[in-house]
């Protein structure tokens, strides 16, 4: 708390911290994680050892991102994240506002109600929009279709508008950056709908390199070919998507417990019918995990 109070008065090293954070999230972009590393944890030096300015809070919301892809340390990543959002209102930064709130929910905003998560998407959609950051605007977007599909707090047919909605302003824009992320959850929504029978559409998501690491839209079509194939009543096609999924994403984003959650459901489902130790044993060692992430994620874990 004294080291939140206390402020950089070298204005060089603002701008330092600045640049830092830039290159992260440029180097993110890139697919490049060790350089992502390397600049947040350069900027977040700088700020324990000076005081905080106005840029600090992005570098220690990528810092909270970091930690939380571990696995490990989860409190502490919420700690840090939430630190982060007082900081930036602090300094009342209306012009990153939209940036900061998709880095929160992007890193720990599941350890947060998924409702309270999805109104913050779309005031930073508005905001994002109106003040020319459209590519954060539409990364938000992405968000707050994910909360709503997973939160049910929004009944499927009028998300399907609001998807629509999204791929129309995307096209106005002539940005592609969140096109594919989109796309795979519109998918989702339609099969549940009716199977896709009326409300698919011709464009589809397009998976690229799909033996590149970096390749995260991978991780949202593992994600979303478990939510479907579960709740269409295939257990095997969603186990299957389900070990392609733990294979890739880390352990601590939100994906990988959501892939866990429906797939431990599954195990479940196939158990009623045919009894296997091995299965059984797998399905115990989800409920340990689930009672782990209840205590950080009570509402949303528990509903």
């Amino acid at each position: 708390d004294d080291w939140l109070g206390k402020k950089m008065e070298d204005y060089t090293l603002r701008y330092v911290i600045r640049f830092y954070g830039q290159m992260a999230t440029s180097a993110f972009f890139f697919k490049v994680p060790n350089i992502v590393a390397y600049f947040v944890c350069k900027g977040a030096q700088l700020s324990l050892e000076n005081g905080v300015c106005q840029h600090t809070p992005l570098v220690f919301l990528q810092l909270s991102s970091i930690i939380m892809r571990s696995g490990n340390n989860i409190a502490c990543a919420h700690r840090i994240a939430k630190d982060a959002v007082a900081l930036s209102e602090r300094f009342n930064l209306s012009d990153q506002m939209a940036q900061l709130s998709f880095l929160f929910t992007n890193a720990v905003g599941h350890l947060e109600w998924f409702h309270a998560g999805a109104q913050r998407l779309r005031v930073c959609f508005d905001s994002a929009l109106s003040s020319g950051n459209a590519e954060i605007g539409f990364f938000c977007a992405v968000q707050l279709v994910n909360y709503s599909i997973l939160s049910g707090e929004k009944e499927l047919t009028s998300l399907l508008k609001d998807i629509d909605y999204y791929l129309h302003l995307l096209e106005t824009y002539k940005s592609e950056v969140s096109k594919n992320f989109l796309l795979s959850s519109r998918e989702t929504v339609s099969m549940l709908i009716d199977k896709g029978e009326a409300t698919s559409i011709e464009a589809k998501e397009n998976l690229g390199d799909v033996t590149d690491p970096g390749n995260i839209i991978l991780d949202t079509f593992y994600c979303h070919q478990v939510l479907r194939n579960f709740w269409l009543g295939y257990g095997e096609r969603c186990r299957h998507f389900a070990q392609k999924g733990f294979a890739r994403i880390p352990q601590g984003k939100y994906f990988f417990h959501i892939i866990k959650f429906y797939y431990g459901l599954s195990l479940l489902e196939m158990l009623k019918k045919k009894l296997n130790s091995a299965r059984q044993k797998e399905v115990e060692e989800i409920i340990e995990s689930m009672k782990v992430a209840v205590k950080h994620a009570d509402s949303n874990i528990r509903n």
